[in-house]
């Protein structure tokens, strides 16, 4: 599936549905340089804010005609400073794959310090009182900040809250967003978002012939194998607290990202 557009427009169905009075923040945590989910949120109303270590001058130009905040640090587990190794893809550098974990499949050895900041410190800089949408791409590392959801007043738990997973090649091979450290370390965001009152959860895959996966967290069984299939490479799961969305409306929304060229030849290179 053609992830992050279908992922997009998921959010932007779901969110003024949730939050109809526009009552809470949406906060995007890893802008990265191409998908920027803080300018959606800006254009569907909602007060939002930008998280990014290494903003692009596009993302800067968004955060300025959209009036979104933008805060040039990590979210992390602890205050302070940190090393980002850059990331680097296909031999090239690409900021995308940067994390806080040396051991990411996308990091180089190339080494820059950057601000970090933890969960609660963030939502006390920004006097935050509600929280629609908690948005988390930060390659590998999520586990570090979702965990810190548990430490959260019950008034500042996002209404939802969306996650990137895997990466790097088929799960099938067992590597890199798919080794050991990291596939455990997305159980354990799946854990604390399930001990948090997370339930009707929504699963969109860059796998070719991948459809979403619609399934509740509150029922599972946190296995692998019942949340992943073999052939997974890398996409988003989007989990809501204490609330559902029509099934129906969710296959409506994904239909139209179904597949396409680019998700098969990708998809080929990363399972060799």
């Amino acid at each position: 599936m053609r992830v992050e557009p279908c992922c997009q427009s998921l959010l932007a169905n779901i969110l003024p549905v949730v939050d109809p009075k526009k009552e809470g923040i949406c906060i995007d945590v890893g802008v990265g340089t191409f998908a920027f989910y803080c300018e959606i949120f800006a254009k569907l109303r909602f007060s939002t804010l930008a998280v990014e270590p290494l903003p692009v001058k596009k993302l800067q130009r968004i955060c300025q005609k959209r009036n979104i905040g933008l805060i040039q640090s990590c979210l992390s587990d602890k205050n302070g400073t940190e090393n980002l190794y850059m990331g680097t893809f296909a031999g090239l550098l690409n900021n995308n794959f940067s994390s806080l974990s040396p051991d990411w499949f996308g990091s180089s050895k190339q080494i820059k310090q950057v601000e970090s900041i933890t969960l609660s410190k963030l939502t006390s800089t920004i006097e935050a009182e509600k929280i629609t949408c908690f948005k988390i791409d930060i390659e590998g590392w999520e586990s570090q900040v979702l965990k810190q959801l548990v430490e959260l007043p019950d008034s500042l738990i996002p209404k939802v809250v969306m996650f990137e997973y895997g990466g790097g090649i088929n799960r099938q091979k067992g590597k890199r967003g798919w080794s050991p450290q990291f596939l455990n370390a997305t159980m354990d965001c799946l854990a604390v978002l399930k001990q948090c009152g997370y339930g009707f959860s929504v699963m969109i895959d860059y796998a070719y012939h991948a459809k979403e996966r619609i399934f509740d967290l509150q029922l599972s069984d946190l296995e692998p194998d019942s949340i992943f299939d073999s052939n997974a490479v890398y996409g988003n799961i989007i989990t809501c607290h204490n609330w559902r969305y029509s099934e129906d409306e969710i296959a409506k929304l994904c239909r139209p990202y179904y597949g396409g060229w680019t998700n098969l030849v990708l998809t080929t290179i990363l399972s060799r």
